[in-house]
């Protein structure tokens, strides 16, 4: 049982944060300004707690560390997919760009949004120097180096990319993603968050059971877990497993279980 509880909370908390922010984000445009003021409150809370957790280290702490962590970087997924915070670049991918070149493009197109996270985890990092429980900046770290991964990824290869998780307003970002056959990013991906999930679980199970250590690199190794099953997503011809379904409009529903349906997967 004190196995599962980590892993239980972590996969949990996964689960209903992202269907929570597909939902939001899958409502009228008119109320995504509502969705990105409740966001910025609970991004101003969850910094509030992290500084009240610094010098916290019993069991109950990590977990708090976590979930607080998870609520920081939650603010800035809803900047992205609101569309508010994104890049200096909103044409799809012009045609028939190759290397630096479209690298460079697809880079505009995420620019601001890569910055505001640096800039947000340098701070965190700042407020967490020297606490006890940092577990609220390792989780924003864990999340931001995931997610970077997927992005290489996604952009050097990946035929299962997430492009029906993007809302309707960042429908260009599609044409930033190559649905060609995986290559040496993904080794490399795979094999680099493959190993940051392995040593975070071992690390957390040479802590006494039910300790700080234990609750918390666990809570982490299980979303390093659920990373490197994603990346896999992103490349496999496996069935959609439907995760977040209950987020989806009736209309998008119907479009998605049409005689033209395709297969999705998502971050």
């Amino acid at each position: 049982m004190e196995l599962a509880k980590p892993i239980l909370a972590s996969a949990l908390a996964w689960w209903l944060s992202t269907g929570a922010i597909l939902w939001l984000i899958r409502l009228p445009r008119s109320s995504h300004k509502w969705t990105a003021a409740g966001a910025t409150l609970v991004l101003a809370l969850a910094t509030f707690w992290l500084l009240h957790l610094r010098d916290r280290t019993g069991e109950a702490a990590a977990y708090q560390g976590f979930f607080a962590g998870l609520a920081l970087w939650a603010w800035h997924e809803v900047m992205f997919l609101t569309g508010l915070i994104t890049g200096p670049e909103r044409r799809p991918c012009p045609k028939g760009l190759q290397g630096w070149e479209r690298f460079r493009a697809s880079a505009r197109a995420v620019w601001h949004h890569e910055v505001g996270i640096a800039v947000h985890a340098a701070i965190i990092v700042l407020l967490s120097w020297g606490a006890a429980n940092q577990f609220a900046a390792f989780t924003f770290l864990l999340l931001w180096a995931m997610r970077l991964s997927s992005k290489f990824v996604i952009y050097s290869g990946a035929p299962n990319a997430a492009a029906g998780f993007l809302p309707r307003h960042l429908d260009y970002l599609k044409t930033y993603f190559s649905l060609k056959r995986p290559g040496a990013v993904f080794i490399a991906a795979i094999a680099g968050v493959t190993s940051l999930a392995v040593w975070l679980a071992w690390t957390g199970l040479g802590q006494p059971t039910g300790s700080f250590g234990y609750a918390g690199f666990l809570l982490l190794a299980t979303m390093g877990t659920l990373a490197v099953i994603e990346h896999w997503a992103l490349v496999l011809p496996v069935p959609d497993p439907s995760f977040w379904e209950w987020t989806r409009r009736d209309a998008e529903k119907s479009k998605r279980n049409g005689p033209n349906g395709g297969v999705n997967h998502g971050l």
